[in-house]
């Protein structure tokens, strides 16, 4: 492992991503929810990127599971009341992998993944609210492979076959298709201006 700054400007550029995805796909995030999103995304990254962080985030162990403080008191009141950067498109991608592989579970399977990997107990067990050793993730989730560069990675959609090509709208949410020459929805349906991201 080699130290190197965070991919990620923010923990709650992260976090607000998860939720905006959430909110486009009609999903409830909860708190737990989301911070086994964090963690997962945290822990694979890591391993994946010679132990760079994806985000300047620190995860204490607790009865609950992994727990980032900060975004715990932010999102105390179960929605975020402030809102985050627009991550640049190379990490856009990667979330959109770990929304793709994790999104659509709940939070007891999520517990259920993030307790098999053994790091969050094994910190629990030395004692409550202490640190989740980056290094752990890093063993845990198979560091020490060579991964793409986020640039590089096939997330973008251009060598990735797309069962149903999804349109959002810079803000997060879900957008309808349009196809030229035919009628556009009423004005108040109307999307806003999207981007396709896969």
């Amino acid at each position: 492992m080699k130290r190197q700054p965070p991919a990620a400007r923010s923990t709650l550029d992260i976090a607000y991503w998860f939720q905006s995805r959430s909110d486009s796909a009609g999903e409830v995030l909860t708190q737990r929810k989301l911070h086994f999103l964090l963690y997962l995304t945290q822990a694979h990254y890591t391993a994946e990127h010679e132990g760079q962080k994806m985000m300047p985030a620190t995860f204490l162990a607790t009865e609950a599971g992994p727990l980032e403080p900060n975004i715990y008191q932010l999102f105390e009141s179960g929605y975020f009341k402030v809102k985050g950067n627009e991550p640049s498109f190379a990490i856009e991608t990667y979330l959109h992998e770990i929304w793709a592989r994790y999104g659509k579970r709940t939070a007891k399977q999520l517990e259920a993944i993030v307790a098999r990997d053994s790091v969050w107990r094994e910190t629990l067990m030395r004692g409550s609210m202490l640190e989740i050793p980056l290094e752990l993730m890093f063993s845990a989730y198979g560091g020490g492979g060579v991964a793409l560069p986020l640039n590089q990675r096939q997330g973008a959609g251009r060598d990735r076959q797309v069962k149903e090509q999804e349109y959002w709208t810079p803000s997060g949410k879900r957008a309808q298709k349009w196809v030229p020459g035919t009628p556009r929805p009423p004005a108040d349906d109307q999307p806003e201006k999207t981007c396709r991201r896969t």
